[in-house]
């Protein structure tokens, strides 16, 4: 299989979950302030979920653009960075999915979608990494 057929699968789940992680983002946090108004948070609680929203969403957006321009260009260093950002996302994802202060149900359908985007790329990142090591030494 050519480099090039083996990328277009990474390069699809790369922007879908470009535009999903922004909607995550976007769900999340609205779902912040509605918690914020409903639920009563323990002392820096709030505070913290909150950071970890903002850092996860930074990570994500480094990660993505990490897949996609190693993706692009055939580049094999790139795309480790981003399998090497892909645990922590998934830790992230976890967390938000069961260990945060209120979880509702959107919060699992979100992250839920999230840990198969990422696990996805995740094994399409290590794959594609492959086949372009294979076809760069022959």
């Amino acid at each position: 299989m050519s480099p090039q057929l083996s990328s277009l699968p990474l390069q699809i789940l790369l922007f879908f979950n470009t535009w999903y992680s922004l909607l995550w983002f976007t769900l999340n946090f609205a779902l912040y302030i509605y918690k914020a108004y409903s639920y009563h948070f323990p002392y820096a609680a709030y505070e913290w979920e909150l950071v970890m929203l903002f850092l996860m969403a930074f990570i994500e957006h480094t990660r993505l653009f990490l897949a996609s321009r190693g993706n692009k260009t055939e580049q094999i260093p790139p795309l480790v960075w981003s399998i090497a950002l892909s645990i922590p996302m998934l830790v992230g994802f976890a967390y938000f999915l069961t260990m945060q202060t209120y979880v509702l149900r959107l919060d699992v359908i979100l992250n839920t979608i999230s840990m198969v985007f990422v696990s996805l790329e995740l094994l399409f990142s290590i794959f594609t990494s492959l086949s372009f090591y294979r076809g760069f030494t022959g």
